[in-house]
Parts: C-alpha cells; structure tokens; sequence
C-alpha cells in the first residue's frame, strides 16, 4: 500500500515537471507576435503615433473633424514634450500627428496648417462644374470682401451642378504652393452649404404661429365666424369645402415657417425662393378639383330638381354641426364624406411633421423645395377624393 503511494507521487513529479516548465501563458486575446510589437513600440515610442488630417471646430480643447466626418478631440503635448506653437483657428485645415493614451488622444508635435476655410456666397459658377468664384462676407467691413476662384475636383461637380448663384457656402481649401504663397490653385477639399440649426420646439410653434396668423386673418374677415369659410348654402359643414380649407392652411402656413426660419437665419435676401414639389402640387391640386367638382355636381342636382318642379332637394338645417362633416342631409353617417375627412386629417398630420423635420437645418439656399408628400399617401388621397365625388354624383348627398 505504501509502495503504491510512491509510486503515484514519483508519477505525479514526473508529469508536473515539463508543464511547469513551458512558458508562461499569454493573455486572452493576446499573441506573441502582438507582444513583440507592443515592446518594439515601447522602445521606439514613434511607432505608436498616428496622423490625423481635419477642419477645426474648435482651438479649446482642440476639436477636429476629418472630411469624412469623423470628430476627434487632442490633448496638448506633455510638458516635458515639444510644445504646439502654431495656434489653429476654427476653420484651418490641420495635420497634425498624436499618441494614443489612456487619457485619450494627445499630440506629439507641432500642428501644420495646411488649407483654409471660406464663407462666402457663390458669385459664378463654371459651365463644366470645375470652378467657383466666391464672394467672402465681412459684415462688419464690407469693403474688405474679395472674390476667390475655388478649383472642384470630380468628386464636388454633383453637388455644385445643384448649387446656385447667391447660395451661402463653407469651402475648406489648400493652395498649391503654400498657403501664403501669391500664385497658385485653390483646390477645394470640403464642399457644403452654410446652414443653421433650428430647435424642435422654436420648429412647432412657427408652425403652430403661422396658423394661428391665418385663423386671425379669417376671424376678421368673416366678421368673428371663420367656420363660414367652410359652411355650405345649406347651412351644413361641407365635407369638400373643409377638406380644402384645412390642407390649404397647412401648405400655407409649412411655406411661411420655411421663409420665416430662412429669413432670420440667412437674412432678407433669402425671403422667397421656396419651391412646391410635383406630389404636393398635385394633392392640392386634388383638393381643390374635388371641391369644385362636388360644388358643380350639387349645383346641377339643385338645378335639375328645380326645373322638374321639386323644391325640397336641399332643405336647410336649423344649425351647423361638426357632424355634418361625416354625414349626409339626413344625418347618417356616410362613408364617402368619412374617409375622405379622416384621409385628409391623416395627410395633414404626416404633412406637418414632415415640414417641422424638414426646417432642422436651415440651409443658405437661393431655392429650396417643400417637403414632397410620398406615392402611397398621394395615391390613399386621390383615392378617398373620388370615391367622395364618385358617391356624390351616383345620388349621394
């Protein structure tokens, strides 16, 4: 028995002697080629810094943001490092070189700036979509302002074949030869609009105070009865009439909120240039046939019941309703008048917010479009208004 126990042991030295003898394990995640290059980085500490080129957002902390959209933030270089002397302003095209820390980013020496940016406004632009001229903007001196010929590679020609004389801009450049150098090719390597943040809630109530604008204009203009604009000769609600009433007002008050929002970004020389897309311009379009064609279809009714003697083809009822908007002359509930009230609601309400997304960015455009209404709500549209019409000119009231 105490043999055996020997035995057992002299096995167990045995086995245990070559396992503890390998080399120690690495890490999770870790191989030895990567270890070799984490010590080869350790003693040349140039191995482990990077090259990031960008615009500048900001001097302090340094922000900077790649052509690609990527933002990054710098810490300055150690004391005991080479200091930055060359003080970037927001706009300068930089390159500069940092080390990754646990800390974050911090750079390893001086910050070349390399390029520039322009804010101006667009004065000609090349048949061929190649060159810009843009005119800077000085407020506080206008006389300082110059024009400077901007060189767009391929990559730019799309987006200045959809720019404009008169568009506010923010070109960032290099010059071939330097900088400060007084002959050479300003190549654009950054490209977009000027454009203005607009909050949520100051997007609503534009909106919102537009509307309430045009609900004054028709309070006065019908004497403190605005609901008269859709009141039909029956002295019933008229589905037709405020369907159109409603849409309208929702188009004309999204057109002012756009040009308010523009004229206080931009300034007054942005006022107007609001262009209607094909859809909206064919729902309204839409909106207003159904109202004339069920104000004809009504009309001619009347007209025939007259001339055959009938005098009770449209009696009037002793007050208005908001039922009357969903039901016909004797008060049952139609479907025709139903779905098209509850269509357009649906459109006004997509329509709305559409419009409230769309005035996020305020861009310093010469023309900009509405937002469009899609295939799917113009087609339910134009559906719910002919089967309203359809309805009414088989005998339906």
């Amino acid at each position: 028995m105490l043999k055996s126990k020997y035995i057992s042991a002299l096995a167990f030295l045995l086995i245990a002697a070559p396992l503890y003898a390998q080399d120690s394990p690495q890490p999770a995640g870790v191989t030895a080629t990567g270890a070799a290059q984490a010590g080869s980085a350790a003693r040349n500490p140039e191995m482990s810094s990077s090259r990031f080129d960008g615009i500048v957002i900001q001097a302090e902390p340094l922000e900077v943001k790649s052509v690609s959209g990527e933002v990054r933030t710098f810490l300055p270089p150690d004391q005991q490092g080479p200091a930055y002397f060359t003080q970037p302003k927001p706009g300068d095209l930089v390159s500069l070189t940092y080390e990754p820390t646990p800390k974050g980013d911090r750079l390893k020496n001086e910050i070349t700036i390399i390029g520039a940016t322009i804010i101006g406004t667009i004065k000609e632009i090349a048949a061929d979509m190649s060159w810009l001229i843009v005119r800077t903007r000085n407020l506080d001196k206008p006389e300082n302002e110059v024009n400077v010929p901007l060189q767009t590679s391929t990559q730019f020609q799309p987006l200045v074949s959809a720019m404009r004389p008169g568009d506010g801009i923010m070109a960032t450049y290099v010059r071939s030869g330097g900088m400060n150098a007084t002959d050479g090719t300003n190549s654009v390597k950054s490209l977009e609009w000027q454009s203005k943040s607009v909050g949520r809630a100051a997007r609503w109530w534009s909106l919102l105070g537009a509307m309430a604008a045009l609900f004054a204009m028709a309070y006065v203009f019908t004497k403190g009865h605005p609901t008269a604009l859709f009141l039909g000769a029956d002295n019933r609600y008229s589905s037709s009439k405020f369907q159109t009433l409603l849409w309208f007002s929702l188009v004309i008050s999204a057109y002012i909120a756009i040009v308010f929002h523009r004229i206080f970004a931009a300034g007054w020389s942005y006022v107007g240039g609001v262009d209607i897309p094909p859809n909206l311009l064919i729902l309204s379009g839409i909106s207003v046939l159904t109202f004339t064609a069920a104000k004809a279809i009504t009309v001619g009714k009347v007209e025939k019941a007259t001339a055959e003697g009938r005098t009770d083809m449209k009696v009037s009822a002793d007050a208005p309703k908001v039922l009357d908007l969903v039901t016909d002359d004797s008060n049952h509930t139609d479907l025709g008048d139903f779905q098209m009230v509850a269509i357009t609601i649906l459109a006004v309400i997509i329509y709305a917010i559409s419009a409230v997304e769309f005035m996020d960015h305020i861009e310093f455009r010469r023309v900009v479009t509405m937002p469009d209404v899609d295939a799917t709500l113009l087609s339910i549209f134009g559906l719910g208004q002919a089967a309203y019409l359809g309805k009414k000119a088989a005998g339906g009231d």
